[in-house]
């Protein structure tokens, strides 16, 4: 036993702590599990300048949703070394070009809005899922506007085509932690469907087309804050705020044979 011990935890850190010891055995198998507990669990992210952005990314040991890790990410509008200082975002290395249209998927992930989380008309997202051949604004993403979350899809020639399905309170979210699950078939059809549960609760079912086909690749995850209108200038943008801080863990992407189960973040711990 202590054998199969060892070899069990081994095997949880060379796969950057994608193993639960408990209650997890009888998931199945997933595209991407991301709960940042081993050293190396952050190796799989992604961006164009990936040394930049994971400076600005910490695991941290509270607020934690599950396990001993999480991960910390901050944005300063005023950050005079930071070249970037409206996104602090990645994708998934590895699988950022293997969904493809007409398929299912699923996600799952944890999110975590400090108490003192300032609202600010200017908006922002924090997941998002971008169509690599063409380039336009996110086929889906999950907006904040003020106290407000909205999620919106886009489709048609360069996702020229805009509808916001779902709007929610920020405010009731703050100072916990929120689980997401959403499942997508992509497609620019009458065939598309977009199903999202926030607190194991279904809030939102969409169908019809959710993303322009370009090719035969789909839109691809991304998570992080991306906070656009801080491209621009503090006269052009004025802002009550110019720090962002937001947690995620549990992080999870599976095709049609993950389900909800396969995806969704494991009980919480008391």
């Amino acid at each position: 036993m202590k054998r199969i011990t060892t070899i069990l935890s081994c095997f949880a850190i060379v796969c950057g702590g994608a193993l639960h010891l408990a209650g997890q055995e009888n998931r199945p198998p997933l595209m991407f599990v991301g709960d940042f507990e081993a050293g190396n669990s952050l190796n799989r992210l992604g961006d164009t300048g990936i040394e930049n952005t994971l400076r600005k990314v910490a695991r941290v040991t509270d607020p934690v949703r599950y396990g001993n890790r999480s991960l910390r990410v901050t944005l300063d509008r005023l950050a005079e070394d930071d070249p970037k200082a409206y996104r602090t975002d990645f994708w998934i290395r590895g699988i950022s070009n293997a969904y493809q249209m007409d398929e299912e998927y699923w996600f799952g992930f944890s999110t975590f809005l400090p108490e003192d989380f300032e609202m600010d008309p200017l908006g922002e997202l924090f997941v998002q899922w971008i169509n690599p051949d063409i380039r336009a604004s996110p086929s889906l993403a999950i907006y904040i506007y003020q106290d407000t979350y909205q999620i919106r899809k886009r489709w048609g020639e360069r996702n020229v085509n805009t509808k916001t399905f779902w709007q929610g309170q920020v405010w009731e979210d703050l100072g916990q932690w929120t689980d997401w699950v959403v499942r997508v078939l992509w497609s620019d059809g009458p065939d598309g469907i977009v199903e999202v549960w926030k607190n194991g609760q279904l809030i939102a079912s969409e169908v019809g087309p959710n993303t322009d086909r370009a090719g035969d690749r789909a839109p691809y995850f991304k998570f992080g804050i991306y906070k656009w209108p801080w491209r621009r200038s503090m006269e052009e943008a004025p802002s009550p705020v110019t720090q962002r801080v937001m947690y995620f863990d549990e992080i999870r992407i599976g095709n049609a044979e993950a389900g909800f189960d396969g995806v969704a973040p494991p009980m919480r711990q008391d």
